[in-house]
């Protein structure tokens, strides 16, 4: 196996981590209510999009495909830039739970550090 089929294997196991871990975190969240819930869902799929927009960023980076470099990047750089606002209007929300939101923003870090649990050889 190649360094890069490899590392393709690493991110695409976080990625599926980092989604499941972001659907349970989620539903735990609004059994704490629903300004939980909220706060959590929202800021999940602002980090978990952002890793996704990250990962194809830095895959047209390491394998340029020659055509439109920014063009190409533009509409992932926009989805990054929607979520950032998106975080901006709702921390200063009043029915904002900042506890909930930082378990939100730690589902791609908690899907990161389980892979030092996984074994080589695994997946």
């Amino acid at each position: 196996m190649s360094s890069g089929a490899g590392s393709e294997a690493v991110v695409g196991r976080i990625r599926t981590r980092a989604i499941a871990l972001g659907v349970l975190a989620s539903a735990g969240g609004f059994l704490f209510g629903w300004r939980a819930g909220v706060s959590l869902t929202i800021c999940a799929a602002v980090v978990i999009f952002s890793f996704l927009v990250f990962e194809k960023l830095t895959a047209r980076l390491i394998r340029p495909s020659g055509k439109g470099g920014l063009r190409t990047a533009l509409p992932l750089l926009l989805v990054t830039v929607a979520g950032l606002v998106l975080l901006g209007i709702v921390f200063p929300w009043e029915a904002f739970d900042p506890v909930a939101g930082l378990v939100g923003l730690s589902v791609v870090v908690l899907a990161i550090g389980a892979e030092v649990f996984e074994r080589p050889g695994e997946a």
